[in-house]
């Protein structure tokens, strides 16, 4: 748990070696691309490869130090592969591609000192400048709500007070107890129901001995700086401006509503503004008392959820890897994308999910290339209420004694995505008779996107059947559920107070935009109509996963539009004013959750339990059954890996898996004494943990527990007996 500087040591460089070949890798493959392009698939692709490579190795020898050893060997291998093959799939033109988002020129430049080159970038790319600001402020927070240790206890954040305690324990039990594939710690004996490459990546760093605070953190600043980076490549290459990328940077990560309405109607001095820096989760992105639920990115996404990170370090730049290849008529940037797509079902399945969505909305874009036609104005505008009516009328069905059926509601979100496969097959078909045969366009299309399809399928459907549809089943999982978070307003006001100023804007866009920004929106379209529809998981919350995928295109186009339509104008007063006033009203309730992020702090461990858990780490085996309560902030699953009977609900239920009679048995066995030997037989349980949370039994013969096994530690309100 504490580890040791060597261990730090050792796993930071295991891990960085992975970093390092993935920029040899990129400078191989993407050789008329920039430094930046270069540096920043490298990274990515040195996060794949700690993925993946140590998971590999893991199915045949287990999560141990050999599997480790073993998988750098494959990347000696993969690497050697690249450089062979390099002359004959790859370009050997040294030329720097100069239409690129993350453009900067390679080779000499002009000779100035650092602070003028800082202050040059700065103004070329002011967006930069945020980029800053919020990866600094993101680091600042991991370093003071990730197991700090505080008075001998350890204190957490208000965002990391939950699941990260799932995270350790996955993290913890898959690195000391090396079991591969991974068994939940918290329901020994059930297969880990859950993406684990979000958290194994922490747990290849661990197991080289290092803290578990570095572990932990080390691999999220670099998918960090990819998530960071990948959107703004993503935002610059499609908006070619400063101004409109900026503005579309600072909505979607500092993306907040209406809110804040709630906590300013009494003045910025009152109890009511105050109580969001001191009150749990009472902020402007997430205040549930007044079904406020589109939560921060960063403060909700980023920080807490490992899963999420990691997805969009490989979506975002997928994402912008795909558009380059398109645009620029790229196929061999399809085979690159194609493998870390491939790969993403067991990092991220939501982003997996709404890369499939995506492209399939790209395909029918491409189809619809040389296409001219475009819906007027009026017919847009009726369109789009009609759409809006039939939303309004469901959100009010499902507050009724009426609502429309699960089976409907997942009929419909069929239909949204049949839809767009019919769109597809049509153009395809229309294409062909129209010509007599394929068009050289359809077959350069059928090649590109046929290539990616392929690799994608070859990789990923084995992991799909082996691990995400086994786990993703029965009524819990896939079903029908409209408009996801909210049961209990209209969907056009539950929109307004939770999207702000984006909803307006998306709603200009769809009736004024211009063709560019039109093509931006379908496909994020059809992915977030879907989610309306449709939830992939126990908790409908989670669907925001995907549906935040969507919002980033959005703010790309409403910033586009926005910019446009101040461009007509031609005021540069007005300009500013209404671009400061746009960004102002989207982010300020971002900003204030932030604030109130920050300064949280919750006593996570306390320390006889603290104290506990490095005993049990120093005296018990990796696979030992220790019997706990089943709280969330278990500090035995969390922070020592060890088997409990049974963990918190809060976890399980929302993984879909049976629970129940763990449940049921832990209780028994605090508070009924003719049957505790028994259940502890049967699930082989070699320690007792006697503390505050286990005093929340009722127990009706303590002192003959007591004096039944033998005290092996005691500390404050914390004992351990052994059996």
């Amino acid at each position: 748990m504490l580890g040791s500087a060597l261990g730090n040591v050792v796993g930071t460089l295991y891990f960085l070696l992975y970093q390092f070949a993935g920029v040899l890798i990129a400078f191989t493959v993407f050789k008329r691309e920039n430094r930046w392009f270069k540096v920043l698939f490298g990274s990515v692709m040195g996060s794949f490869l700690i993925h993946w490579l140590p998971t590999l190795t893991a199915f045949l020898m287990n999560f141990t130090l050999a599997a480790h050893i073993s998988a750098l060997m494959l990347l000696v291998l993969i690497l050697v592969a690249v450089l062979y093959f390099d002359k004959r799939f790859f370009s050997k033109n040294s030329e720097v591609s100069q239409n690129n988002i993350l453009s900067g020129k390679d080779g000499n430049s002009e000779k100035t000192n650092l602070w003028q080159r800082i202050i040059k970038t700065i103004k070329e790319k002011p967006v930069l400048a945020v980029f800053v600001v919020l990866y600094c402020y993101t680091v600042k927070v991991w370093s003071h709500h990730v197991l700090t240790f505080k008075n001998g206890a350890v204190y957490a954040g208000q965002c990391t007070y939950g699941d990260m305690n799932m995270h350790l324990g996955f993290i913890t039990s898959i690195a000391n107890q090396k079991t591969f594939p991974p068994d939940y710690s918290i329901l020994p004996g059930t297969k880990l129901a859950y993406p684990f490459l979000s958290d194994s990546i922490s747990s290849s760093v661990y197991i080289f001995g290092a803290s578990l605070k570095w572990a932990y953190i080390l691999p999220m600043l670099f998918a960090l700086m990819q998530v960071m980076f990948g959107a703004y490549a993503l935002m610059d290459y499609i908006l070619s401006d400063k101004k409109k990328t900026f503005l579309s940077y600072i909505l979607f990560f500092l993306n907040g509503g209406f809110g804040f309405v709630y906590f300013i109607n009494k003045g910025f001095a009152s109890q009511n503004f105050k109580r969001i820096f001191t009150e749990f989760y009472q902020t402007p992105t997430n205040y549930t008392d007044k079904n406020i639920m589109w939560h921060n990115v960063i403060a909700d996404m980023l920080i807490p959820q490992r899963a999420t990170l990691f997805g969009w370090a490989m979506l975002f730049p997928i994402l912008y890897l795909i558009t380059k290849a398109v645009r620029e008529e790229k196929r061999q940037y399809f085979y690159v994308a194609g493998v870390i797509a491939g790969g993403l079902p067991l990092i991220h399945t939501h982003s997996f999910l709404a890369l499939g969505i995506l492209c399939a909305g790209f395909v029918l874009l491409e189809l619809m290339q040389k296409s001219d036609k475009q819906f007027p104005v009026p017919v847009r505008i009726v369109v789009l209420a009609g759409v809006l009516l039939g939303l309004e009328y469901i959100s009010r069905r499902k507050t009724s004694q009426n609502p429309l059926s699960a089976n409907a509601l997942f009929a419909i979100g069929i239909i949204v995505i049949g839809v767009l496969i019919v769109a597809i097959v049509y153009q395809v078909v229309h294409s062909i008779k129209q010509n007599g045969e394929l068009t050289e366009d359809l077959k350069k299309l059928i090649k590109c996107w046929g290539s990616f399809l392929v690799i994608v399928l070859v990789l990923a459907l084995p992991i799909l059947f082996k691990f995400t549809f086994s786990q993703a089943t029965g009524e819990q999982f896939t079903r029908g559920s409209f408009n996801w978070a909210n049961d209990t307003q209209s969907y056009l006001l539950f929109s307004v107070k939770n999207f702000g100023i984006m909803f307006i804007g998306m709603l200009l866009v769809y009736a004024f935009g211009n063709r560019k920004q039109l093509r931006l929106v379908i496909p994020p379209t059809f992915l977030w109509l879907m989610s309306e529809f449709i939830v992939f998981q126990p908790n409908t919350y989670d669907n925001n996963k995907l549906m935040l995928v969507s919002y980033l295109y959005f703010c790309i186009a409403v910033s586009d539009f926005l910019f446009d339509i101040l461009a007509k104008i031609n005021i540069k007063v007005v300009t500013a004013v209404a671009g400061t006033a746009a960004g102002f009203v989207g982010i300020f309730g971002a900003v204030l959750t932030l604030g109130r992020e920050y300064v949280s702090e919750y006593e996570l461990y306390s320390k006889g339990y603290l104290e506990a858990a490095e005993y049990i780490e120093k005296n018990t085996q990796p696979k030992d059954m220790i019997l706990t309560a089943t709280n969330h902030n278990n500090v035995v699953a969390s922070l020592t890996g060890r088997n409990i009977v049974c963990g918190s609900g809060t976890f399980l239920y929302f993984h879909g898996v049976d629970y129940a009679q763990n449940e049921a048995d832990v209780k028994i066995m605090y508070e009924n004494p003719s049957e505790r030997e028994k259940l502890l037989d049967k699930y082989n349980i070699k320690y007792i943990v006697l503390g505050p949370y286990e005093y929340g039994y009722s127990i009706p013969d303590y002192d003959e527990i007591i004096k039944a096994h033998k005290i092996v530690f005691e500390k404050d309100d914390v004992i351990i007996l052994k059996r």
